[in-house]
């Protein structure tokens, strides 16, 4: 059973429960959702991102006592991810390194896709010389802004931009790109590799799991790629 901590408030079960649809879809993974409190806009700053912290560490202990035999951070900063793993015996996994790792395999001419003033810290360390830059949606600040025309519009731009200088893969470093299925549509209109967080955390689990994954109408490296 993989525990997935939303870092954003949200009341209608559909929606909390959305990331871990895609894993259970894609993965045959059974996954229990639990969403942070009194967050409604998310993590997308240091203070936001500190307030979570101490959150993320509780709701991970709950998921744990309730059975969940891994922990999947569903926000690409990876917020509390070595707290959590210090604080819990399961193994826990964040969904912005997952997809930096997994892009790795791939290329070593790497942009990410953002909507933070600066690329998630673990991340540009993951990726070290393969970082080739970042790019961040026109008038996007928040995850809440890419569930809009114009945040996904705004979001195949700036991906486009990355194309331009000369990126061959690209990490989605947001996991509302996951929510809004970002990832099908760069592959599909730009020809370039996209790699959703959150697809990439549930590969990553499944593998742990040694879930047999059987690959969707394309060759065994792309269901990781596609939302």
């Amino acid at each position: 059973m993989l525990g997935i901590i939303r870092v954003i408030t949200l009341q209608d079960e559909p929606a909390v429960h959305m990331h871990g649809a895609l894993v259970e879809r894609r993965f045959g993974l059974p996954v229990i959702s639990r969403c942070i409190p009194d967050q409604p806009r998310g993590v997308f700053n240091d203070e936001t991102e500190a307030e979570s912290v101490p959150k993320i560490i509780a709701l991970a202990r709950e998921l744990e006592q309730q059975g969940c035999t891994a922990i999947g951070i569903s926000c690409a900063a990876d917020p509390a991810l070595r707290e959590v793993r210090a604080a819990v015996k399961v193994p826990v996994l964040g969904a912005g390194s997952c997809a930096a790792h997994m892009s790795l395999a791939y290329s070593d001419k790497i942009g990410v896709l953002t909507i933070l003033t600066e690329v998630p810290l673990l991340i540009r360390s993951i990726l070290g010389e393969a970082y080739l830059g970042m790019d961040r949606p026109d008038g996007v600040t928040t995850t809440l802004d890419l569930n809009t025309p114009a945040g996904r519009a705004g979001a195949l731009a700036g991906a486009a931009r990355l194309v331009e200088r000369g990126a061959e893969a690209i990490v989605l470093a947001c996991t509302g790109f996951a929510t809004i299925g970002l990832a099908a549509e760069l592959e599909e209109k730009l020809g370039i590799r996209a790699f959703d967080p959150i697809l990439c955390l549930g590969a990553a689990a499944a593998s742990a799991a040694s879930v047999p994954v059987q690959p969707q109408g394309g060759p065994a490296a792309r269901p990781i790629l596609e939302a």
